[in-house]
């Protein structure tokens, strides 16, 4: 038994490490994208289209190189400029005060003239002007001055006014053109500022001598004269913003999106498009994928991190049976296939549902999601991350294991069909109009997916009974078939052991309502009851529910009667196996006894030994040497199979007196062990007895009685 568990243990590695690396192998070629054989100058013989999302790398760099150069050069204010501007407004004073001086020889910077016989101090003395000539020399020398030492040129009329007016007006208009002139230079101005700023000059000014515009107007002039742009080009500020813009156009580049074509049929392949096709590795090389490879092993190797995790804790019992493992690879295996044909012309298409609706089947519907989940993952890369397969093909598969996990009759197989292909039809439309797809695109996509969810709804199905051939395993469908009254075992339990046929379908019936009131798979439990007594076909005579007459006990003595009895669950193993009965449904027949002790026949052996003044025997041959039951179904079908027959035999008719010889049945079972490996809490033994009493409710045609009721009736 040890090597044959260390067989087992072995196979089951061996069988997990081959399906790592088929898994690895399919998901890395079905995640290579087609290459093609083409060099530069080439015509293109296909219509070739981006597999998935890549970044254009010439055209962002054309688009950042020209938003370097729409960057305009960076002006900033100097400091040198604005002082040379103030610097001429000074010099421009100074040249004016010269010339003045020549023809205005007592004047002062106050406006005074001095007496230079009187030395007490400046003297308002009479001013003697200049004749017309002497001032228009004085101008002239005026103009050549400045033009000389500040390369302007003012006006001979304004340079005139400079040498003909009182000195009081002109230190007037020195002082507003010096604040003026400050003021502007601490701003940054080029030509175009310059002269907007020039205009508010002149209106300043204009508030200031509202009684002389003549003067406002050569302040003016003299401004624009004085005053150059004081802005220079910064190189390492330009610079700086060229490179600025060209790192936030590489920043957010030009994607070439997955489904774009990238060259047509009959076109030239230039240096662009041959740059986009080595970059989505369309080009035939000689390279191995190292990226490619490492991705897809460290992908494969956490998904069967995640397995191993939830099966391990959640679903132990699949290795216990090679069988087991060899099912669910075969059902990984054969979609991930059929998802590496499929993706390589239909994205959204991977057939997830196949094994949604097989694992569901045979495995539950917890183990049905999990595996939808790792496949989704494994597929994802085959068709290029699309963002709309992993909701379309996890909610497909959801609506298809809830529909295959409530089966109950051969005809649902269309619900299941028809809610696969529904729920695929809206979530893609729904999916396509928030993404503001065309129609014609929406259509391509529902055609995908609602097909995929059909077909693989239809391989699932039409599969299963080969998975039952190879695997002996049990689907709803099987199911359905070992419950059909025109099975060969259950015709021969009818016609053979009529009593212990009439005993099963009561069995099956508290077996249904117990199960499904707790949440076990109550079809499982209701075709296990059908078999369970199906050893006593051995010898029927030897059960009382098959007897007519004269019991052939009787005359055996109670050792030999009690290895008769215990004999059935193991023929009911052996014919069941015969016959190829699932799992579960062997399970139950062997397990439905557990190691029970058979009481009348131990009481009977003890009686006789009193008699003939022997010691009590053991009770060892007096038990059933079966496992105990290790499953919710198994453990109902057992309380079920001992609540019938006691009822049976006690005559009882009435509801009270059911629920105390049921409490009394499930007490013993309790006190002996029958059900610490079957998963049954106390809350569900509390259930199960109200299901029975609900049963035989209806069949003696009674109420039940409910504390509530009771209360309400007070």
């Amino acid at each position: 038994m040890k090597v044959s568990l260390r067989s087992k243990r072995f196979l089951t590695a061996l069988l997990i490490a081959l399906t790592l690396i088929a898994s690895m192998i399919i998901v890395y070629f079905g995640s290579i994208p087609r290459t093609y054989d083409l060099n530069v100058g080439d015509t293109s013989l296909y219509d070739i289209v981006a597999p998935r999302a890549i970044v254009d790398e010439t055209e962002t760099e054309r688009r950042a190189r020209e938003a370097m150069t729409l960057v305009p050069s960076v002006m900033m204010r100097s400091e040198e400029k604005s002082a040379a501007s103030l610097s001429a407004v000074s010099m421009f004073r100074s040249l004016v005060d010269e010339r003045r001086a020549e023809l205005y020889p007592l004047e002062t910077a106050n406006g005074t003239d001095v007496d230079p016989d009187n030395n007490d101090g400046p003297v308002r003395v009479p001013t003697r002007r200049p004749s017309e000539s002497t001032i228009q020399l004085a101008a002239s020398s005026l103009i050549s001055a400045l033009d000389q030492n500040l390369n302007i040129v003012i006006q001979s009329g304004d340079a005139e006014e400079l040498m003909r007016i009182e000195r009081g007006r002109l230190d007037s208009i020195f002082s507003i053109l010096q604040t003026e002139a400050s003021a502007l230079v601490l701003k940054s101005l080029d030509s175009v500022s310059l002269q907007l700023e020039l205009t508010e000059s002149s209106e300043r000014i204009a508030e200031q001598l509202s009684f002389n515009s003549s003067d406002k107007d050569m302040i003016v002039r003299f401004l624009s004269l004085l005053i150059d742009p004081n802005i220079e080009y910064n190189v390492e500020a330009t610079e700086n913003a060229k490179m600025a813009a060209y790192e936030q156009v590489l920043n957010n580049p030009v994607m070439v999106n997955r489904g774009s074509r990238i060259i047509t049929a009959g076109e030239v392949v230039t240096e662009d498009v041959m740059a986009k096709l080595v970059a989505l590795d369309l080009i035939d090389s000689d390279e191995v994928d190292w990226i490619t490879i490492v991705g897809t092993v460290g992908l494969v190797l956490v998904v069967a991190v995640l397995a191993w995790l939830f099966f391990s804790r959640y679903n132990r019992e699949i290795f216990d049976e090679p069988r087991h493992i060899i099912a669910v690879i075969i059902t990984v295996l054969i979609t991930l296939i059929l998802s590496a044909y499929v993706s390589s012309y239909y994205s959204l298409a991977p057939p997830i549902y196949f094994s949604a609706v097989v694992v569901t089947a045979y495995f539950g519907f917890r183990s049905a999601l999990v595996v939808s989940f790792l496949l989704v993952l494994l597929v994802s890369p085959m068709v290029g991350f699309a963002p709309a397969f992993p909701l379309i093909a996890m909610s497909g598969s959801l609506v298809a294991a809830i529909n295959t996990r409530g089966i109950s009759r051969q005809d649902n197989y269309a619900k299941i069909i028809l809610a696969t292909a529904i729920s695929n039809f809206f979530l893609t439309v729904v999916i396509g109009l928030l993404e503001k797809e065309t129609w014609a695109l929406i259509s391509t996509n529902v055609v995908q997916t609602v097909l995929s969810g059909v077909l693989s709804v239809i391989v699932a199905i039409g599969i299963m009974p080969l998975y039952e051939m190879i695997f002996n395993t049990v689907s709803p469908l099987r199911l359905i078939e070992l419950s059909q009254p025109g099975h060969p075992l259950l015709k021969r339990l009818f016609v053979e052991a009529p009593g212990t046929s009439q005993h099963s379908l009561m069995v099956a019936n508290l077996a249904d309502a117990a199960a499904e009131a707790i949440g076990a798979n109550s079809m499982i439990a209701r075709t296990g009851a059908y078999y369970h007594d199906i050893g006593k076909l051995e010898a029927p005579m030897y059960f009382t529910e098959n007897q007519q007459g004269e019991n052939p006990h009787d005359h055996l003595p109670p050792l030999e009667s009690a290895q008769i009895i215990t004999q059935h669950p193991i023929d009911s193993l052996k014919i069941g196996k015969r016959y190829r009965l699932p799992m579960p449904i062997l399970r139950i027949a062997n397990e439905h006894h557990g190691s029970t002790r058979l009481r009348y026949f131990y009481h009977k052996a003890t009686e006789e030994a009193e008699k003939r003044g022997q010691e009590r025997p053991s009770d060892k041959p007096y038990r059933y040497t079966t496992p105990i039951p290790s499953t919710p179904e198994s453990a109902v079908v057992m309380l079920a199979d001992s609540t019938e027959a006691a009822m049976r035999s006690s005559g009882i008719v009435n509801i009270a007196d059911s629920e105390k010889l049921i409490r009394s049945i499930f007490k013993e079972k309790i006190e002996q062990e029958q059900l610490r490996n079957s998963g049954l809490s106390f809350a569900d033994i509390e259930i199960i007895i109200d299901a029975f009493l609900q049963v035989y409710a209806g069949h003696f045609h009674e109420r039940v009685e409910y504390p509530e009721a009771e209360l309400a009736a007070q």
